[in-house]
């Protein structure tokens, strides 16, 4: 599992620049507090619970996203009427689809009509949020979820092994020539699976994708914080952060568990 959850993180926030839910479908909410090691993010807790509302800008447009393992990845559409490969379980009369994975943990992501809801006003939270750690009462490595992906509809499949596949038959009377594997008006069910370890088939309402902020620091890191294996942001305390460093925090996205 816990390759599976490196890779699936590591390659979503490498392609789309956001950090991934995991699992991904878990549901996430703007605002969200949460630990992040390495990409994993795990929530604890939100900003209602500090008392800290915040307005929210909505995405006026939408994005369809896809993405699969380089290399890893074949998928296959199959119509009604054409032949199915060889070994498959998918009838001539059959409509859907045939993902076959060559490597362990690869992944194919899907989704569809994807938006972005934002907090408004991250100076205001940001400003907050220094002070609640300047009087001990916030986690330094505490982030918050601030931009959150919303889809309508996505499918997300991980494989176990190296030799996985996975074959999707549409359920719904299927008109269209051209299906889409995250469109749910398809019923799409598993015809067959092998070696799959996550699978999200066509599922309505994800929010799989967010950008985080927290606490950082413009002091730079010197060797012998490093040869120690400490950080500048390891100095910082709740104390010196309202005196010698006072001016030395701020807020912003992070983009890993290293502060600096």
């Amino acid at each position: 599992m816990k390759g599976a959850q490196e890779r699936y993180t590591n390659e979503m926030k490498d392609h789309f620049g956001y950090y991934a839910a995991w699992q991904p479908g878990v549901p996430l909410q703007l605002g969200d507090i949460g630990v992040l090691n390495g990409n994993l993010f795990t929530k604890i807790s939100n900003l209602n619970n500090f008392t800290m509302p915040f307005q929210v800008r909505t995405d006026t447009s939408s994005n369809d996203l896809e993405y699969s393992s380089k290399g890893a990845v074949a998928i296959t559409s199959k119509l009604s009427g054409t032949v199915s490969p060889e070994g498959s379980k998918l009838a001539q009369g059959d409509v859907g689809f045939i993902l076959d994975f060559s490597s362990e943990n690869a992944v194919y992501f899907k989704a569809d009509k994807a938006m972005s809801d934002l907090i408004d006003d991250t100076i205001t939270i940001g400003n907050k949020v220094i002070d609640l750690y300047g009087q001990g009462k916030w986690n330094k490595n505490w982030v918050i979820i601030t931009e959150l992906v919303n889809t309508e509809t996505a499918t997300i499949v991980i494989s176990s092994t190296s030799n996985s596949s996975l074959e999707l038959k549409a359920t719904a009377n299927v008109q269209a020539a051209d299906i889409d594997i995250a469109d749910a008006q398809f019923g799409f069910k598993a015809a067959f699976s092998k070696g799959i370890d996550t699978k999200i088939i066509a599922q309505n309402n994800l929010t799989p994708l967010f950008k985080l902020q927290g606490i950082k620091t413009r002091i730079f890191s010197s060797p012998v914080f490093q040869s120690k294996g400490l950080t500048a942001f390891d100095i910082i305390t709740p104390e010196s952060s309202r005196t010698t460093h006072k001016d030395s925090l701020y807020f912003g996205y992070i983009s890993a568990d290293v502060r600096e």
